[in-house]
């Protein structure tokens, strides 16, 4: 499903068509937790079915979806919050934090796990360039690429004009989820 809008994660501005998706939670993995505590989850890493595909995410606003401070969420916190989150499902954004992009010479879409990775949500993406948009911060020169590996990940951040629409790269680096919360994150 396509959100038209200005996403307002952090207070930045993203791409105008967010790709929303509603996955089903399959496994939940603690990343940081507050003084050691089990109870307190900072971040985590979800694995998530979306489109007949399974992937590991990290979730970097864990907390704020989650909070472990009153009031608490429904589901409760720390392993409580953990079990009762599998098998959920929930509607999520996709973006990739890209540390490495470069053209690629077959038309494939794809995800998979990057050799030796050192966390659950690092890939190498394949895929098609669906859209492009200017990045917020310097939009004269770096934007914004949308890119089908099977669903749409979003902000894949690059050189302006290094690659056009219908361009398939290759890019390494982490998958992130986002909980869309349509009365909050979009207009």
């Amino acid at each position: 499903m396509i959100l038209q809008g200005v996403y307002k994660q952090q207070g930045l501005l993203r791409c105008e068509k967010m790709y929303k998706y509603n996955t089903k939670i399959l496994d939940v993995k603690p990343s940081t937790l507050d003084e050691g505590n089990e109870d307190h989850i900072i971040d985590a890493y979800i694995e998530v079915k979306v489109n007949n595909l399974k992937v590991w995410c990290f979730v970097p606003d864990w907390r704020t979806y989650f909070p472990y401070w009153p009031p608490y969420h429904s589901y409760g916190i720390g392993k409580t919050l953990v079990k009762n989150l599998i098998g959920k499902t929930i509607d999520l954004t996709f973006k990739f934090l890209n540390l490495k992009t470069e053209l690629f010479d077959e038309k494939a879409k794809k995800i998979i796990p990057l050799p030796e990775r050192k966390k659950p949500c690092d890939y190498i993406l394949i895929g098609e360039v669906t859209n492009k948009e200017p990045f917020h911060r310097e939009p004269e020169k770096f934007e914004y690429l949308q890119v089908d590996c099977g669903f749409i990940v979003n902000n894949l951040s690059v050189e302006k004009d290094k690659y056009k629409i219908g361009d398939y790269i290759q890019a390494e680096g982490r998958l992130d989820a986002y909980k869309v919360d349509e009365k909050e994150g979009y207009e």
